[in-house]
């Protein structure tokens, strides 16, 4: 049998019911959460950064100091929970998976894709203004059907606007404000998402009304697709005041689930999941079409009996 491990996409905590806040206390030590894709992952991320800048990393000019609080904290604590991976030296911080060693002092007029580039998460600092939490500087090289200049100094009501139920007047918006501004220093949370898409790219930076995530039905759902989960964290920084917000991807084939010990439980979880979706949900989750494929094969799964 298949044994999932915690960071699987497939991993039932990873798998929460869509359109769901969802948030949950986070033990500080688990910030940060490396994984055996750090390696690739970094170096992907540094191939962002060197053919298309400014299409994964935006700031306003007034956010150099909470870049720089960002990246102190990530100095801090890496070598501090992963002291195998992470290792800080005078001016010089080394990844060793990733054979990185990275000059800190070449970072200080953007601090953030240091730190964006040490850490398999993307960064994202969000800061109150009169209309609420904005995105004042981000380093996102692996969106989610989204783009990042579409999205960038937006309120978060905004940039929630084509996910059903989250847009501005909507009560979850008024939920989430209220949610950063009770957020405490030293007490993050925690919250999963998921998505189908039918190839296992991290950076997907298209939006969701030219995008669709999955067209291709004739080897069904468990052929060829891919289940895509988030692991988002949100964390007071102590000194500025904003918040900061971290994305972790993780992509896994759906067909790992037919190995897997707990595949009955996992399959009726996701039956769930989807057949309590509108239409309106459908469509964000981009399945609208394939619906009764997805719910049929999963109910076949769910049903199995282990022999």
């Amino acid at each position: 049998m298949t044994d999932l491990s915690t960071h699987s996409a497939l991993n039932p905590d990873k798998l929460p019911r869509p359109f769901s806040v969802g948030l949950s206390a986070l033990d500080p030590k688990d910030w940060i959460m490396p994984d055996g894709h750090l390696a690739d992952q970094l170096r992907e991320k540094a191939e962002h950064f060197a053919d298309r800048r400014e299409a994964v990393f935006q700031y306003e000019a007034d956010t150099l100091d909470a870049q720089g609080e960002t990246l102190d904290l990530l100095l801090d604590y890496l070598p501090r929970a992963h002291p195998e991976i992470y290792q800080v030296s005078g001016d010089s911080v080394t990844v060793a998976p990733a054979g990185l060693a990275l000059k800190i002092s070449d970072y200080a007029a953007a601090p953030l894709e240091l730190a964006c580039r040490l850490v398999q998460d993307d960064l994202v600092i969000m800061r109150k203004g009169d209309a609420g939490y904005r995105i004042a500087a981000a380093a996102v090289c692996f969106p989610s059907t989204w783009v990042l200049a579409d999205k960038f100094s937006k309120p978060i009501a905004e940039v929630h606007a084509p996910v059903p139920g989250f847009g501005p007047g909507t009560r979850t918006a008024k939920l989430i404000d209220r949610i950063f501004d009770n957020l405490k220093t030293g007490h993050p949370v925690q919250r999963c998402n998921w998505s189908i898409y039918e190839v296992p790219d991290l950076h997907h930076p298209f939006s969701h009304s030219t995008h669709t995530r999955w067209t291709d039905t004739s080897g069904g759902f468990f052929s060829g697709t891919w289940l895509r989960a988030e692991r988002q964290t949100l964390t007071r920084l102590p000194a500025s005041g904003d918040v900061l917000f971290t994305i972790q991807i993780v992509v896994d084939p759906v067909s790992l689930l037919m190995k897997h010990q707990d595949r009955n439980e996992i399959a009726a979880r996701l039956q769930h999941h989807i057949e309590g979706l509108d239409a309106e949900e459908l469509a964000y989750k981009g399945i609208s079409e394939h619906r009764d494929v997805v719910l049929a094969e999963l109910a076949s799964l769910a049903g199995q009996v282990e022999k």
